[in-house]
């Protein structure tokens, strides 16, 4: 497999998806703070500064081992830093890739064109058979951004793509 480390920066249209380290922490910190939209892996964020330095190192050591791609989310226009989005799945047998997100509520308007980018990605780089997103409560906001990008669910929780 090839190494994870040059796979950065990620252009979409609107949005530039580097590695967490280039984006200030405080920004970071106020991401895990504010109203967001998140996938289940995602829950459980840090609510100290300091724990939230850990959790961008740790991060990037998962990224440095291939064990997952992660990306700051920033909008190429303003440089706002609009959320989080991860790749895993790779020491998996089943070729079954996960897809996890956080993203500012704010900029909700962001996830179809981040997600479908992600798809692209996975797709030209991966041999995934399926991406799948996995919601602990249904978000009309997230089951429509994956229902345009060709996801299906049954419940509204769990979202399979098949690549």
């Amino acid at each position: 497999m090839t190494s994870f480390e040059k796979f950065h920066p990620v252009l979409t249209s609107h949005y530039t998806l580097d590695w967490l380290t280039q984006t200030p922490v405080k920004q970071v910190d106020n991401l895990y703070t504010n109203p967001n939209i998140s996938t289940v892996a995602a829950e459980k964020l840090p609510t100290q500064i300091l724990d939230t330095v850990k959790r961008i190192n740790h991060i990037m050591q998962k990224v440095m081992n291939d064990k997952q791609l992660t990306w700051g989310v920033t909008d190429s226009n303003n440089q706002t830093f609009v959320g989080i989005i991860t790749i895993s799945g790779f020491d998996h047998p089943n070729q079954i890739g996960e897809l996890d997100f956080i993203v500012d509520q704010a900029h909700s308007e962001a996830l179809g064109e981040i997600v479908r980018r992600s798809i692209q990605f996975v797709a030209d780089h991966f041999n995934f058979n399926q991406l799948q997103v996995n919601l602990s409560v249904p978000n009309d906001v997230v089951q429509k951004s994956l229902i345009e990008n060709q996801f299906k669910t049954n419940d509204q929780k769990h979202f399979i793509l098949d690549l």
